[in-house]
């Protein structure tokens, strides 16, 4: 009876970690987030879905997203621009994928972006090391 009572705790509480957790999200998915951050101002949409692996050049690089971001600018390139970009192609091989994007972005130029990422503990991120070229 014991081993029975077991099972079932162990069962509701894996149902309820389930439950409170979302789902991963595909390569897919943080390419399209990570640019439609880049052309909506979002430095935290950026910063989330980007992995730089020295820290120095992480903080640099976050440091002039924000400054980047804060400018007028900027502001007037993005001022009204809803992005749209979708994964056209997805390719994963282990903890590393391609993803090719295509889009218009925010100075009604289309768009076709190539996107390296690699999983980090176990979270797909855009690798800002080599990750990013235009074709």
């Amino acid at each position: 009876m014991k081993k029975i009572v077991s099972i079932i705790a162990v069962t509701l509480l894996l149902i309820v970690v389930s439950c409170g957790s979302e789902p991963a999200k595909s390569p897919g998915e943080v390419a399209i987030e990570l640019y439609t951050a880049l052309t909506s101002g979002e430095a935290d949409g950026v910063k989330n879905n980007i992995y730089i692996a020295d820290s120095i050049q992480r903080n640099v690089f976050m440091s002039y997203i924000d400054i980047a971001f804060a400018s007028e600018q900027y502001r007037d390139n993005v001022k009204d621009f809803e992005a749209s970009y979708s994964a056209v192609d997805e390719t994963v091989n282990g903890n590393n994928a391609e993803v090719t994007l295509v889009g218009v972005g925010p100075l009604n130029q289309k768009l076709r972006i190539t996107v390296k990422l690699l999983k980090i503990d176990g979270e797909w991120k855009v690798d800002g090391d080599h990750g990013v070229w235009h074709r």
